[in-house]
């Protein structure tokens, strides 16, 4: 009887001490859901060169851009400001202006232009171009939204003859929570572009 009970009571212990040893001695990898992130992008360093074309102004763009210029027969301009590293474009139109009334109806056509985006939009922020001496007025609108579809969009004129539009858009569909920092790197040269811009 006595045998008997010290052999259970020593695979009880044995039992016990294994259960205590398997629970320690192993780890379990436990699965953990990963933060949100986005991809890193590696940005250029801003460097600037003059452009001097057959357009009627000229400016500074990035070393970073190439430019693309395309007459049309009734004297306006498309321009590209193309950035093929981070799939973007700048987007210019130049028209000149050929009665004082026609450019009240373009600066209207542009607050209806970033009207439309409000629907998709967060916040608009407005912001005032004034530089008598270089006879250059206009707006330019940081549209924020995940969504949108231009980030940035600006006009300029001479207030008499000359006027000029220019948007942002993204060669994908973009999601602008992880594109902020190419959002602001861009403004950056566009900012840049309205400081150095010249009518010819």
């Amino acid at each position: 009887m006595k045998s008997t009970s010290r052999l259970v009571l020593g695979l009880g212990i044995w039992l016990v001490s294994l259960l205590i040893l398997s629970s320690c001695g192993g780890r379990r990898n436990v699965e953990t859901p990963k933060p949100v992130a986005y991809f890193r992008i590696d940005l250029p360093e801003h460097q600037y060169r003059q452009v001097d074309t057959l357009l009627p102004f000229t400016f500074e763009q990035s070393e970073a851009a190439q430019l693309s210029i395309r007459p049309q027969k009734d004297g306006s301009y498309w321009v590209d400001v193309d950035y093929p590293t981070l799939n973007a474009t700048f987007k210019i139109t130049y028209f000149p202006v050929p009665r004082p009334d026609s450019l009240r109806s373009l600066m209207v056509h542009e607050e209806k232009m970033v009207k439309f985006h409000y629907q998709k939009a967060d916040d608009v922020e407005y912001s005032v171009i004034h530089d008598p001496e270089s006879r250059l007025w206009g707006q330019i609108y940081d549209i924020a939204g995940r969504e949108v579809a231009t980030p940035l969009m600006f006009w300029m004129t001479d207030s008499t003859r000359q006027f000029l539009r220019s948007t942002l858009y993204f060669n994908f569909t973009p999601n602008n929570d992880s594109l902020e920092p190419v959002i602001q790197y861009l403004r950056e040269d566009a900012l840049h572009l309205i400081n150095t811009f010249q009518w010819k």
